[in-house]
């Protein structure tokens, strides 16, 4: 049974380093932000906004970068405000991850597309995502950690300028590679 294991983890090991595929499966939680609506900067616990998420990677020959697609379901989880859902939404974050080989540090670009606004939001349709992460390999996936800084770039009910308001988030969570 021993030398049955042992094949198994030394024929899965190459394929393992020419992982093409990924998932990740995290949260994140809004630390602070201000909207464009003349209430100034918030943080997280004022309303502590949060949300799941679930991205599909594909990594290039060399698994320097990555092209990833990424699906978020957001909620306000406290003082929830009168008039609003405390769901505030589905965003699709089509993006890229440039990760430097034999280095933790990955760098992060995506273009956040709000798909719905439930009743009593006011969003911008497109965001710019910028971030840097860390990761922390262990035998069957990376834990990660990231800080992004999303700013509006237009489109929706109130078409905001470039950098009108701003979120800055920390995420976390696991990732996979197939």
């Amino acid at each position: 049974m021993n030398k049955l294991a042992l094949a198994a983890v030394l024929l899965a090991a190459p394929l393992a380093a020419r992982a093409d595929t990924g998932l990740r499966l995290g949260g994140a939680a809004d630390i602070g932000y201000n909207l464009n609506d003349g209430s100034g900067t918030h943080f997280i616990t004022d309303h502590w906004p949060v949300e799941l998420d679930a991205m599909l990677s594909y990594w290039t020959p060399g698994s320097v970068l990555s092209i990833d697609l990424e699906v978020a379901e957001q909620w306000v989880t406290k003082d929830v405000p009168i008039g609003r859902s405390s769901r505030v939404g589905t965003v699709l974050r089509p993006g890229i991850r440039l990760s430097p080989p034999l280095f933790p540090l990955y760098f992060r670009g995506a273009i956040p597309i709000n798909v719905e606004q439930p009743s009593g939001y006011s969003r911008e349709t497109f965001d710019l995502r910028l971030g840097t992460g860390i990761n922390i390999p262990l035998v069957l996936f990376k834990i990660y950690i990231e800080g992004d800084v999303d700013f509006p770039l237009g489109g929706g009910d109130n078409a905001p300028s470039a950098f009108s308001s701003w979120a800055l988030r920390l995420n976390a969570g696991l990732d996979f590679h197939f």
